[in-house]
């Protein structure tokens, strides 16, 4: 039957799926030192936009050469970004504490929150900027805070989509398993047109030429 043949609509499709919860289940091993979240999280963004858009390459394999080859660059990235994030959570939930006693604490409490989601769209950009760009870790940081500011709208899609996946988990949890991946992938839609404008015109038509190329093929 055509509707069980390998290149069946429903064969890719279920493809796919299984290849979204894979990469997570990988994604979150390589996540279990904590020190590595940054590089994985790159390899993740890297295997997303290659081997699951594109159909190019191989998921573990890509996963594994990607983490390996960024491993030293985005690191000390993550051992930079990482205890910003903790200390602006730790900071927002001391100030909670004291609001109902003092209500200015109520402000600071607010002005912490913004510091979060700028924070958290920030990694949103430079782990996946650090996938796609080879640049010094200073440049990647600092190109990736220009770019939450220089678009603006696409930073605020992204903040709710993240937190329209954070609530799904809370009512479903056993999708877990296919967050990473799957908010990568809608995640690389939005970021892929904004990058582009950032590349020069010969790797734009370069990779034109490779996906074309996979289309054919």
């Amino acid at each position: 039957m055509k509707l069980f043949n390998l290149d069946s609509g429903l064969m890719r499709s279920l493809s796919k799926f299984t290849d979204c919860i894979c990469l997570s289940l990988i994604f979150f091993v390589s996540c279990i030192p904590i020190i590595t979240i940054g590089t994985a999280s790159t390899a993740l963004y890297y295997t997303v936009h290659k081997v699951l858009r594109h159909d190019r390459g191989y998921l573990f394999r890509d996963y594994v050469t990607s983490f390996r080859d960024n491993f030293k660059h985005t690191t000390p990235v993550w051992l930079v970004v990482a205890p910003m994030g903790v200390g602006l959570w730790l900071d927002l939930y001391m100030f909670n504490y004291y609001s109902e006693t003092a209500s200015y604490f109520s402000a600071l409490s607010a002005l912490i929150f913004l510091g979060i989601v700028i924070w958290t769209a920030w990694i949103s950009y430079l782990f996946p900027y650090m996938a796609r760009f080879d640049n010094t870790r200073r440049q990647s940081m600092k190109n990736a805070i220009l770019m939450v500011i220089a678009h603006l709208p696409m930073t605020a899609l992204m903040i709710i989509i993240a937190v329209v996946g954070i609530i799904t988990l809370s009512i479903a949890p056993f999708l877990i398993f296919l967050f990473p991946a799957v908010y990568t992938w809608i995640q690389s839609y939005i970021l892929e047109r904004i990058f582009r404008k950032y590349m020069s015109e010969e790797d734009r038509e370069a990779e034109d030429v490779r996906y074309q190329e996979d289309r054919i093929e």
